[in-house]
């Protein structure tokens, strides 16, 4: 049996409520070479059990752990990277989908572009209990073209200025994973983004029309929960931002990045941190109106 072109890996962590949907949306595919590596981060639910029966039913189909404890989703990831035998892999969280032409999409623009090291595309942002509407990414760019390093790093992570690609819109040469290093296993937040980083300092990327995935807006999510406990807002200033922040001002400084990149760094702490500051006045402003 040959290496098939995708591997997809999916990192699993208590997905039982979702999993067989998510595995179905890869089974779905309309481009058919792919495996499927299965993740465990240590469930403590049937999410082994819903994952070894879909691979003891479908050939293409790998059920793994990452480590006997659990580890987080970019260890999980970085197994699977690890193990991906195709020449491309993308990812799939455990309770997010895959629109059916997802694949063919991506392979087809990364056959279409030597040069382009990965490619990515708009998400579908869904609430399950349909408390909001759908939201469609915003990415802010010409689309179907190929960017040089490091004008996204600069413009999308950086500056903001377009939606930052989500994980299940992306596949990438597994070569060029293989020489950045996977994803930071420091971060539980911004995991997905470290590894963006390390692409778009070293490699161009193709940004493609279409929307291929769908991203679930659920309270068990990991950046629910940070947002419910603070450390992380999608819109304003947080912790976690900056530890990210500092985290890309070293790695760009120790890689001889050029100087508009460093400079963009330190313009997207000073507003972050700006953002902190709003955010404790206006703290200040309620406690002071409960008060008096």
């Amino acid at each position: 049996m040959g290496s098939p072109r995708v591997s997809v890996v999916m990192p699993v962590y208590n997905g039982q409520a979702y999993l067989a949907n998510a595995i179905g949306s890869v089974i779905a595919q309309s481009f058919p070479d792919w495996e499927l590596l299965l993740v465990d981060d240590g469930s403590s639910d049937a999410s082994p059990a819903i994952a070894a029966d879909f691979a003891a039913r479908d050939g293409r189909i790998v059920a793994m752990r990452s480590a006997p404890d659990r580890r987080g989703a970019a260890a999980a990831r970085n197994a699977g990277i690890a193990a991906a035998r195709g020449d491309y892999v993308s990812f799939l969280d455990c309770d997010d989908l895959y629109e059916p032409g997802m694949l063919a999409a991506h392979v087809a623009a990364l056959d279409a572009d030597p040069q382009a090291a990965w490619v990515y595309s708009a998400t579908r942002w869904f609430h399950e209990d349909g408390s909001r509407r759908d939201y469609r990414e915003r990415l802010g760019l010409r689309l179907d073209r190929r960017y040089p390093p490091p004008v996204l790093l600069n413009r999308i992570i950086l500056e903001e200025r377009g939606d930052i690609p989500c994980t299940c819109s992306v596949m990438i040469r597994k070569a060029a994973l293989d020489e950045v290093g996977g994803f930071e296993e420091r971060f539980k937040l911004y995991e997905d983004q470290s590894l963006w980083v390390k692409l778009l300092l070293a490699y161009p990327v193709r940004v493609i029309s279409g929307c291929h995935a769908a991203y679930r807006q659920h309270g068990g999510s990991t950046s629910s929960a940070a947002t419910a406990s603070g450390t992380y807002s999608r819109t304003g200033g947080h912790r976690a931002r900056t530890a990210f922040l500092e985290w890309v001002g070293d790695y760009v400084r120790e890689r001889g990045a050029p100087p508009s990149v460093d400079a963009s760094v330190d313009t997207a702490l000073r507003a972050n941190d700006g953002r902190l500051w709003d955010k404790l006045l206006r703290r200040v402003r309620v406690m002071n109106r409960l008060l008096y």
